[in-house]
């Protein structure tokens, strides 16, 4: 049932896209991509923290933290990009009222 949900507010945002010529209701998605990323931060920082209860002698454990410190700043550099993309969504968006006339 929640996977048709969102299906639905997928293809519902796509249409107004599409009859609007205007990307419109994009927040919401960039504010899960946020969460979403966010979330991984923070199972990376758990799964390090765990790592460094272990002996740090072994090649497996430097392999596994030079990876998740690589991904750490991918997914950093992905939150600062989605705070933006949020940012100007917010100062440059069309007024609801131009979407409705649409």
């Amino acid at each position: 049932m929640l996977i048709v949900m969102m299906l639905v507010e997928i293809l519902h945002t796509v249409r107004i896209s599409i009859r609007s010529h205007v990307l419109a209701m994009t927040e919401p998605f960039l504010v899960v991509g946020l969460i979403a990323a966010i979330r991984r931060i923070l199972v990376i920082t758990l799964e390090a923290a765990a790592l460094g209860k272990e002996a740090w002698t072994s090649e497996s454990a430097s392999g596994i933290l030079h990876s998740s410190m690589v991904e750490f700043a991918l997914l950093g550099l992905l939150v600062l990009i989605l705070v933006l993309c949020i940012a100007l969504l917010r100062r440059y968006a069309p007024a609801a009222q131009q979407l409705e006339e649409v």
